[in-house]
């Protein structure tokens, strides 16, 4: 049995799914992120965090209504007219946000609640298998905090669930592009190199997951789906290497 891990930082849930001739175990992970500076819409952290014990001890609906408050505030905060609002997670990112984006709109640092509110709704998308909405919340989430690599390592997952493999690696690559850039991402590297294993096993590219997972052990050494998909893809290319 083949396991693909998904992204999580702290609200994660866990999904099942059927890809081609094997069962797959869809499983998530903590991911330990550094604390966000405060930003407009600090007050609903709060909300966020209870929705995430909510769907911890399986209250996925109260979850998913506590969230769905707190997106209709922040999308109230976004609409804002003639400027910029953003999440940011210190102020390097936001001074690299400043600088790209010099068309004299001001910028509004909003709180890292709204983007994780949104990614929060997206797990809970895609623990009901409803993927293309789980996307419409993971763009809506990469869109409010542009530097965060889970929005992409849990599209990278829900586009491998919707067997999209060319498009969840695509994901997985620019989370790997964005993770290379930012430091205050480095904590989401081996589950995206994890990620994007899985979509070239898929695709048939057993080298490329081979040096993908051995990447990601490099990172987080003794990691069980890592090496359980390593030893499949020995097995796959001794079948093949067979006369």
């Amino acid at each position: 049995m083949r396991l693909l891990l998904m992204t999580a930082l702290l609200y994660c849930t866990s999904a099942l799914a059927q890809s081609k001739a094997d069962n797959i175990r869809m499983s998530t992970t903590w991911l330990k992120s550094t604390q966000a500076e405060a930003g407009l819409g600090m007050e609903l952290r709060p909300i966020v965090q209870r929705a995430a014990r909510e769907s911890r001890n399986g209250g996925n609906d109260s979850a998913r209504a506590l969230l769905l408050d707190v997106a209709r505030q922040c999308d109230a905060y976004r609409a804002a007219p003639d400027r910029h609002v953003v999440s940011f997670r210190s102020q390097r990112q936001y001074e690299l946000y400043l600088d790209a984006h010099s068309d004299g709109r001001p910028i509004d640092w909003l709180d890292m609640a709204c983007g994780d509110a949104y990614k929060q709704l997206g797990y809970l998308a895609v623990e009901n298998r409803d993927y293309p909405q789980a996307l419409q919340w993971l763009d809506k989430a990469q869109a409010t905090a542009p530097y965060e690599p889970e929005m992409l390592t849990e599209r990278g997952a829900a586009l491998n669930l919707s067997k999209n493999w060319k498009a969840a690696l695509e994901s997985y690559q620019q989370a790997l592009d964005l993770i290379g850039s930012h430091p205050e991402a480095a904590y989401a590297e081996a589950l995206a190199l994890r990620g994007m294993g899985f979509a070239l096993i898929e695709l048939g590219d057993l080298d490329a997951a081979r040096d993908a997972y051995e990447s990601s052990l490099k990172l987080e050494p003794g990691n069980r789906n890592a090496e359980r998909e390593l030893t499949y893809i020995k097995q796959q290319q001794a079948r093949l290497d067979k006369p």
